[in-house]
C-alpha cells in the first residue's frame, strides 16, 4: 500500500514541476508521448526526435491573409460589350481581340410580301482588341448609310464588394458616313459626313440576377438636315440585365432624347428588348428593337419606328473572341516536343 501511495504522490509532484518550469501537459499512453503544448524555450529533459508538438507546427504555419473586400472588383456586370445597340462597361482582356456581327432585318409590320421585314436587312461587322485590362478600341462598317465608325471605351472604376457601389467608363465614337451627298449642287465638305458620340457609362451589379446602367450620353452632328434639327444632343439611356439562368440573360435598353420633340424628321427615342445566350467564347443576343442603326450616332439620332406600333427589328448580335498573346515558353516548349514524338512516331512505323 505505502508503494502505492509513494508513486501517486511522485506522480502528482512530476506533473506539478513539469507545469510550473514548463508550462507542459502530456497524455501517456502506451506507445508514445504527445506533447499539445509548449510555452517554454527550454526542457530539462531532452524529448526524444520522434515526438512532435502539434501546435508548434500550426504555429509554423502561416496563414494567407484575407483578401481586403474593398480590393475585390465585381466582374461580369454584363455578359459581353454590347448591351443591345449600345454597349456596357464591360471591357475584354489585355491582347484580346473580338469580333462583333450585328443584324437588323426590316420592319416586322411591312407584311408577308416582305416575309415580315425578312427580305430587308441592316449589317454591321466590328472587331474590337483590348490594349489594357480596362482600355478597349473598336471599328466597324455598316450598310446603313455606309457607315465606319471607330471607338475608344475605358473604364476607369471598378465595383468593389465593399466601398465602392459602382462601375464607371467613358465611351467616345466617331462616324463617318461614305453615302454620297444628298445635295451635288452646293459645296460640300468631308466634315459633314462625321459625327461624334460621347458617353459616361454608370453601372452596378445587385446581385447575381440584377444588373443595370445609366448613359448619359452627348451626341453631335455636323451636318443636320434642317434648321430646325439640332446638332447637338442630349441622350439619357437605361439598360438592365436580369440573369434567368447561368448562360441565359434578358435585356431591355432605352434612351431617351432631351429637349428635341420637334425635330423635322419625326425621330423616336431607340428601345429594344432581348436574350442574352453565352456559350463558351461566344455570345449569341437575339432583340427586337425599334432602331435599324448599330451605331451610336444613327440608332441615338436617326430612329424613326414607334416600337409600340409595330415598327420592329428582328436582329442579332453574335461576338467571337480570342487571345493573341503569346503563350508561355514552357508551354511552347512542351508543344514542340510533342510534334516531335508524334514525328518520330510515324517515322517509327
Amino acid at each position: 500500500m505505502h508503494k502505492i501511495i509513494f508513486t501517486i504522490l511522485c506522480s502528482i509532484f512530476f506533473v506539478a514541476n513539469a507545469q510550473q518550469k514548463y508550462d507542459t501537459i502530456y497524455v501517456v499512453r502506451i506507445d508514445t508521448i504527445y506533447v499539445l503544448h509548449n510555452d517554454s524555450t527550454k526542457t530539462e529533459e531532452p524529448v526524444e526526435e520522434a515526438s512532435t508538438s502539434l501546435l508548434d507546427e500550426l504555429n509554423t504555419i502561416t496563414e494567407a491573409p484575407k483578401p481586403n473586400p474593398k480590393k475585390i472588383k465585381i466582374y461580369n456586370t454584363f455578359g459581353g460589350t454590347h448591351l443591345i445597340n449600345g454597349q456596357t462597361i464591360e471591357t475584354i482582356n489585355k491582347k484580346t481581340m473580338a469580333m462583333i456581327i450585328s443584324h437588323r432585318f426590316g420592319r416586322v409590320n411591312q407584311g408577308w410580301r416582305d416575309f415580315f421585314g425578312l427580305d430587308q436587312a441592316s449589317i454591321r461587322l466590328g472587331f474590337e482588341y483590348g490594349i489594357l485590362d480596362n482600355l478597349t478600341v473598336g471599328l466597324g462598317r455598316s450598310n446603313y448609310n455606309k457607315t465606319f465608325d471607330g471607338y475608344i471605351k475605358y473604364r476607369f472604376l471598378s465595383q468593389k464588394e465593399k466601398g465602392m457601389p459602382l462601375s464607371m467608363c467613358f465611351y467616345t465614337n466617331m462616324a463617318i458616313s461614305t453615302a454620297k451627298y444628298i445635295n451635288q449642287n452646293r459645296k460640300n465638305y468631308f466634315s459633314s459626313k462625321l459625327s461624334y458620340t460621347f458617353q459616361l457609362m454608370i453601372a452596378r451589379k445587385f446581385n447575381k440576377y440584377f444588373s443595370m446602367q445609366l448613359m448619359p450620353t452627348v451626341v453631335h452632328k455636323n451636318l443636320v438636315k434642317t434648321q430646325q434639327d439640332k446638332n447637338t444632343l442630349f441622350v439619357l439611356g437605361a439598360g438592365v440585365r436580369i440573369n434567368m439562368s447561368k448562360r441565359l440573360s434578358l435585356l431591355a435598353e432605352y434612351y431617351a432624347r432631351i429637349g428635341d420633340k420637334y425635330n423635322s424628321g419625326g425621330y423616336q427615342d431607340a428601345f429594344a428588348i432581348g436574350l442574352d445566350i453565352v456559350t463558351g467564347g461566344h455570345v449569341f443576343q437575339l432583340q427586337l428593337t425599334n432602331a435599324q442603326a448599330m451605331y451610336e450616332s444613327g440608332f441615338l439620332r436617326e430612329t424613326t419606328g414607334k416600337f409600340w406600333k409595330g415598327d420592329i427589328h428582328i436582329g442579332f448580335n453574335i461576338s467571337r473572341t480570342w487571345s493573341t498573346a503569346r503563350k508561355p515558353k514552357e508551354e511552347r516548349q512542351a508543344k514542340k516536343q510533342e510534334r516531335m514524338q508524334k514525328k518520330l512516331a510515324k517515322a517509327g512505323s
